[in-house]
C-alpha cells in the first residue's frame, strides 16, 4: 500500500502508528487493519483527505514450498514479517514502487506477476522498516489457527462490521449452511458469531475514542452500531466501562 496524500493513523493487528505521504505499509494476509485520516479524525483542523494505491495478491501466486527456494528466500521473509504488518520508511523508494504501481496498470497476464516480484524483490532491500504489530496473524495465532470456514467468517466479519450484518449472507460467503455454521463456529471458538461481531466493532469503537474528537453518537454509527444506547449497553458489557469512562481513563 502506499499513502499517496495527506496523514493519519493506521490501526493493524495489535498497533497504531502515523501515516503520512510517502509512506509505504505491507500487510500480510488476514491481518486486521484500517486506517483513519486526520480529516476524519480531527474535523475542524482543516486537514487534507488521505488517498492510497493499493495492490493485492494471493499467496498462491508463489511456488509451493517458496521458503526451500534460493531465489525466493528474502521474499519468504518478507512475506512471513507482512503478518505483523511492514513499515518502510525510504523516499526513493517510494518513488520506485509508485512507478511500478502505474506499470501494473498497463501490463496483463505474466508481466503483471513479474511486476509484483520486482515491487517485492524491491521492498527487500529496505533497511528502514518497522513491524507495526507485537502480534503475528500466522500459524500461532486465532485467525488463522482454526480452519478455513472460521478464517472466512473472522475476513468476513472484518471487512462488513460498519454494516448490517445477515447470517444468511455471512453462509454465503463461506460456503456453509447458516445453523451448520453456527455451530461449527461456536465449537471452534467458544463464541457465537454475533458475539464476535460485536468485539469486533467494540475494538473499533475504542481505537476512535482514543484517536479522534468524534462524539460518543458518531463513534457508535462509525463503528456499526445503529442505536446509540444499544452501542453503550454492548461497550459496557465487553469493557466494563461506558465509552465516557473509557475516553476519560485514556485521558482524553
Amino acid at each position: 500500500m502506499l499513502f499517496t496524500q495527506g496523514s493519519g493513523k493506521q490501526f493493524v493487528g495489535e498497533g497504531v502508528a502515523d501515516f503520512q505521504e510517502g509512506d509505504i505499509a505491507l500487510i500480510g494476509s488476514n491481518v486486521p487493519h484500517l486506517h483513519l485520516c486526520n480529516s476524519k479524525l480531527n474535523p475542524v483542523a482543516n486537514t487534507v483527505c488521505s488517498a492510497g494505491e493499493a495492490l493485492q495478491f494471493l499467496p498462491d501466486i508463489f511456488p509451493v514450498h517458496i521458503e526451500n527456494l534460493p531465489d525466493y528466500q528474502e521474499i519468504y521473509r518478507l512475506l512471513r514479517k507482512s503478518q505483523y504488518g511492514v513499515r518502510f520508511y525510504d523516499k526513493g523508494l517510494y518513488d520506485e514502487v509508485k512507478e511500478l504501481f502505474q506499470e501494473m496498470d498497463l501490463l496483463k497476464h505474466t508481466n503483471r506477476l513479474i511486476t509484483i516480484l520486482r515491487i517485492l524483490g524491491r521492498l527487500t532491500e529496505c533497511r528502514n522498516i518497522k513491524l507495526l504489530s507485537d502480534v503475528a496473524y500466522n500459524g500461532s495465532n486465532r485467525l488463522l489457527e482454526v480452519n478455513e470456514p472460521v478464517n472466512k467468517v473472522y475476513t468476513y466479519l472484518f471487512n462488513h462490521f460498519k454494516e448490517k450484518v445477515l447470517l444468511q449472507e455471512v453462509a454465503d460467503y463461506v460456503k456453509q449452511n447458516p445453523s451448520a455454521l453456527c455451530r461449527y463456529f461456536k465449537q471452534r471458538t467458544d463464541k457465537s458469531i454475533f458475539q464476535c461481531l460485536a468485539e469486533i466493532r467494540i475494538e473499533h469503537a475504542c481505537k476512535l475514542l482514543s484517536y479522534s474528537n468524534l462524539s460518543v453518537s458518531q463513534i457508535a454509527f462509525e463503528s456499526g452500531f445503529n442505536s446509540v444506547p444499544y452501542f453503550i449497553k454492548q461497550f459496557q458489557s465487553i469493557t466494563e466501562k461506558t465509552p465516557g469512562e473509557y475516553r476519560e481513563l485514556i485521558g482524553r
